[in-house]
């Protein structure tokens, strides 16, 4: 691959972090033209999608990391003795709740992945 210029490299930056391309265009100062004609090159296209790919990741294993404090944060309610019980209650719910919707995810993904799977055989065996 192409190395990018530092002004590729900054509307790369820009839109992989969700700016528009208005925004891209005043940041660096190139012109609407030029900046979706990189984004059209195979190079720019790819490395754009890497670098969009790599933020989302950051973003779900940063949630993830907020998540397993907020379990925490909810257990040191439940087994305080001085919460009143109304709350403990409340974050037994919300724990509980949570829990059930992070393994109904968990399933969905398994599910899907075995329909992949599945659709990958069915398509060889015809």
């Amino acid at each position: 691959m192409e190395a990018l210029t530092p002004i590729q490299n900054q509307a790369l930056c820009l839109l992989a972090a969700g700016h528009t391309i208005d925004e891209v265009v005043a940041e660096t100062g190139v012109g609407k033209r030029t900046l979706s004609r990189w984004k059209t090159t195979c190079n720019f296209k790819k490395l754009l999608q890497d670098a969009v790919t790599q933020t989302y990741d950051s973003a779900v294993a940063e949630l993830v990391s907020g998540s397993r404090e907020a379990a925490r944060e909810l257990k040191r309610i439940i087994s305080d003795p001085d919460v009143p019980s109304k709350t403990k209650v409340t974050a037994i719910n919300v724990l509980l709740n949570n829990a059930a919707r992070a393994k109904e995810s968990a399933l969905e993904e398994r599910l899907e992945r075995l329909e992949e799977s599945f659709d990958g055989t069915h398509s060889e065996q015809n």
